[in-house]
């Protein structure tokens, strides 16, 4: 069971990374599902066996979540806050 997690975890990342750059190329409607799939799979990867399908899968979730939530987050609170 905890080898479908880790699998999964994978299968996610690509999935999200797909969306992800789908939403670099303009389509903006890609980013929220690559964020909730990035979150699922960065879950699922915590669950999930030791393999390398996990590791790639928390590393390459969590720096969708990086790159798509925490970065611009940081971004737009600290260097673009004056009017």
């Amino acid at each position: 069971m905890k080898k479908v997690f880790s699998l999964g975890s994978f299968i996610i990342f690509l999935i999200g990374l797909v969306f992800y750059f789908l939403a670099f190329l303009g389509k903006d409607t890609f980013l929220l599902p690559a964020v909730i799939m990035a979150v699922v799979g960065f879950v699922a990867g915590l669950f999930g066996e030791k393999t390398i399908y996990r590791k790639i899968g928390l590393f390459g979730n969590g720096l969708i979540l990086v790159v798509g939530l925490l970065l611009p987050f940081v971004v737009t609170t600290f260097f673009w806050n004056k009017p």
